[in-house]
């Protein structure tokens, strides 16, 4: 590509109009190089926001003060709004939660939120209002549905490119909004970090400590925080964790946990997907993300990623001689993700 680019800049200097041709050349390779740059810019502000090990945080230094707001909307919907302060439509990302978010995680996650904005991003934490009020609960796909139709209407919004970005359990639920044919062929695309693709499979995992691997059956040291979450959920619906190492599951409960899992209308998906995982995970195992790399393989976009930088969705903190590596590699994910953003 660089020897073609160089062929066809040294044709137009040669070239009898001259001058003309040669700015018009040196503007379109500025037009060629100018999102990769752009993008490859978002990417180090966004490491350098987010990662500990990192200690120069540039971008509130040259960026304004987002516009935050909390809105309502939908059946008992709260969202906390951020919204960049230049009038022209922006792209925007839904951030996907799948359980209540801790009081102590809030300001991380509106951080979170806050960077998108600064890089250009209308960014929206959508989630049930009694997920706000100690109730252990799955969030609901209709949550994530109904926010990506308010942007659809909001005036600063590009309607074109609205984008899910999942934590966890939060990124299979938003997968299987985005599996919904009111809106399936109108997202942009899906982040889908940490999730799981198969509801029973995650489950089991979680009981059995156990997952499989290459078609063999290995340890997983679950996280005892994911395992009770999970029984605190479950427990609400009435399902003793055990049931799945029986397979005991009434059909009424069976048809409870299957709104939950994307695999059940994979078929409607049809956005562009960025599947990132910790291989270390021990709230939801990475063989759930290789399931899901395997099951759209050939039918949408995928960009896929195995990590060793994050405890399952937060970046680790430390530094050792593999961080730069494992740097190296989160780069040339994220700069594929903001190139299509």
């Amino acid at each position: 590509m660089s020897a073609v680019i160089t062929i066809f800049i040294g044709y137009i200097i040669l070239d009898s109009m001259g001058i003309k041709l040669t700015v018009i050349a040196l503007i379109i390779l500025a037009l060629l190089f100018f999102q990769p740059i752009v993008a490859a810019t978002k990417v180090l502000l966004l490491i350098s926001e987010q990662f500990p090990q990192i200690p120069l945080k540039p971008l509130h230094l040259f960026t304004n003060q987002p516009k935050h707001e909390q809105v309502q909307f939908g059946d008992g919907i709260i969202a906390d709004l951020f919204l960049p302060n230049r009038a022209e439509e922006k792209p925007a990302i839904i951030l996907a939660m799948g359980v209540r978010t801790n009081e102590k995680d809030k300001p991380i996650l509106l951080g979170f939120a806050d960077t998108l904005t600064r890089l250009g991003y209308v960014v929206i934490w959508p989630r049930l209002e009694e997920l706000d009020k100690e109730r252990i609960k799955y969030e609901r796909p209709q949550t994530f549905l109904s926010s990506f139709q308010y942007l659809q209407q909001h005036p600063k919004i590009d309607k074109n490119r609205i984008s899910f970005v999942g934590f966890s359990v939060g990124s299979s639920i938003a997968m299987v909004a985005a599996e919904d044919q009111n809106i399936n062929d109108q997202v942009r695309s899906l982040i889908f970090f940490g999730g799981y693709y198969n509801i029973y499979d995650y489950l089991k995992a979680l009981a059995t400590k156990s997952m499989v691997v290459d078609g063999q059956n290995i340890s997983w040291d679950p996280s005892v925080d994911g395992v009770n979450h999970a029984k605190g959920i479950l427990e609400s619906e009435g399902i003793e964790p055990e049931q799945f190492i029986s397979a005991s599951l009434s059909k009424e409960d069976t048809n409870r946990l299957l709104q939950y899992s994307p695999d059940q209308n994979l078929e409607n998906f049809k956005a562009a997907i960025f599947i990132l995982h910790e291989k270390s995970d021990n709230y939801v195992p990475y063989v759930e993300s290789i399931k899901l790399r395997q099951a759209l393989e050939g039918k949408v976009p995928i960009t896929f990623h195995i990590a060793n930088l994050f405890e399952h969705v937060q970046p680790k903190k430390g530094f050792s001689p593999d961080v730069i590596k494992e740097f190296a590699g989160l780069f040339v994910f994220l700069h594929k993700l903001f190139m299509y953003l």
